[in-house]
Parts: C-alpha cells; structure tokens; sequence
C-alpha cells in the first residue's frame, strides 16, 4: 500500500511537470528507458539504491548514465530527487502509475481480454469497439490466450469484468442447479 501511495505522489509531480512542458510522452519514453536499463544491469540498480554508496557517489553513478541515455533535464531532476530520498526502489511503480494517468490524461482505457483459443486481429478489433461504445474511451486490448475458459470471451477494464466465458456459464448454471430453481 505503501509502495502505491509513493508511487503516485512521484508520479502525479512529474506528470504535472510534463504536462506544462507538453513532455507527457517523452517523460514516460524516459522512465521506460531507464527502468529497462536497471532491470538489464541490476549491478547499477543496486548502486543506486545501495544507502552503503554516498549519495555524491550514488548521483555520480546516475549522472554519467543519465548522459549516456539523453535524458532531459526534468527527468534527471526527478530521479536525482529519488536518488536523495532514498525511493530509487519504486521507480518501477512510479513509472507504471505515470502509464496510467498518461491513459487517462489521453481518454484510454486498457482492457485484458481473454479467450480459450487465439483470436483473429479483425475480432479483437470489433471487441473494442464494442468495448469503447461502453466506455465512451479509447481501448487498447492486452489479449492473452487462456484454455480454462473453455469457450467464449472475457473483458476486463479496471473493476469492471464482461464474462462471457462457458466457464462461467456452466459455473452460474451449476449454482442455480444447486439452488434448486431448475424445473
């Protein structure tokens, strides 16, 4: 809970600067780049959030990588400032929640849906759709493959759950037949 609570506080500020400074993608561009680059050297991830490293060595270390990324002077700011406040451990999270009020920010919404066999680009698409008439938003599917659905398709934006997998078809008629209200 905590980790959200940081995660949002960061990514809120940095936000409210990229949207001033019409940086909104750039910015996430960059956390993205620098977050895939500590997860490929976990060597310097460690560094960074070692508290055994002085913090001169610590911004040091960032520093010669933040050239080497290009990284603009906003989003080396932000980083040194979790370098000082010893929160380098949730730049992960902080970059997920900037994804996601980059989506709101842009009136998009991220639906995973599934389906027990692959589905055809073209149905995906009218999925939606079908979807973005619902929400009155831009979708972006994340589709995944799941056999245990048996049939059918589930749609899943947020809180909000379209099942209309046999799976849960045959587990609402097996509680209905345990109810008794058959016949």
């Amino acid at each position: 809970m905590k980790n959200l609570i940081i995660a949002k506080r960061y990514s809120k500020a940095l936000f409210n600067l990229a949207e001033e400074g019409r940086m909104i993608e750039q910015y996430g561009e960059e956390l993205d780049n620098f977050v895939r680059l500590l997860g490929k050297l976990p060597e310097l991830a460690d560094a960074l959030r070692n508290p055994l490293f002085p913090e001169a060595t610590r911004k040091a270390i960032f520093a010669a990588v933040a050239e080497q990324l290009a990284l603009t002077p906003i989003v080396r700011s932000f980083i040194n400032l979790l370098i000082v406040k010893k929160r380098v451990e949730h730049l992960e999270s902080i970059a997920q929640y900037y994804h996601r009020l980059i989506d709101e920010y842009s009136n998009v919404a991220r639906a995973q849906v599934k389906a027990a066999i692959d589905l055809d680009e073209k149905v995906i698409q009218e999925i939606a759709k079908t979807l973005e008439k619902m929400t009155g938003k831009k979708i972006v599917v994340e589709f995944q493959k799941d056999p245990s659905l048996i049939g059918g398709v589930l749609a899943q934006i947020g809180d909000f759950v379209l099942d209309g997998s046999v799976k849960r078809q045959l587990l609402n008629f097996k509680e209905t037949l345990k109810r008794g209200a058959l016949g």
